[in-house]
């Protein structure tokens, strides 16, 4: 049986590795095996009142979505702890700064007008935060802004009291 099978092959062998499948034929013989489906599709965004359904069921949606986004709590909330945390550090830097006897009313006005900017890019930054667009880069933006004030301040009070090197230096050298 075997060799049968291998003279078999050998005869043929140009017709195995000719034959090609035809496959228009294949095709409809698979067409005519599928049931014949008679459903009726009915397009239901032809008719007018779904259009006009799905129209007031998007206007409601949008306008619940926006309202709800415009009184986010977990913004609100991380911007008040955020206006917590900083406001009491800026807080005590400021009382230092207007209590330091060793600042002029120049310096002091000069910082006042740096602050002043912050402050106008603080209430911009936190109108955008109301507008609920990329909360997380504007949070890290306000955050940065009360952390450049905090810079400034601290800048400020190094600036105007004399370091601890420059006392030693002036006591080693008084005979």
């Amino acid at each position: 049986m075997k060799k049968k099978l291998e003279e078999y092959v050998a005869q043929n062998r140009e017709a195995f590795d000719e034959f090609r499948i035809d496959k228009e034929r294949l095709w409809d013989r698979i067409e005519k095996e599928l049931p014949q489906s008679t459903t009726k599709v009915i397009p239901l965004w032809r008719r007018t009142r779904w259009q006009v359904a799905v129209s007031i069921v998007l206007i409601i949606g949008g306008g619940m979505f926006f309202t709800n986004r415009m009184n986010d709590p977990f913004a609100n909330q991380e911007l008040q702890e955020v206006d917590n945390y900083y406001g009491t550090l800026i807080n005590r830097q400021v009382t230092l700064i207007k209590n330091n006897p060793n600042l002029t009313e120049k310096e002091r006005a000069d910082f006042l007008l740096l602050i002043d900017d912050l402050d106008a890019e603080y209430v911009k930054l936190k109108l955008e935060l109301k507008e609920g667009i990329n909360d997380k880069k504007i949070m890290q933006a306000i955050i940065n802004n009360y952390r450049k004030k905090i810079q400034l301040m601290e800048n400020l009070l190094n600036k105007s009291y004399p370091s601890k090197k420059e006392e030693d230096d002036e006591k080693a050298y008084i005979l």
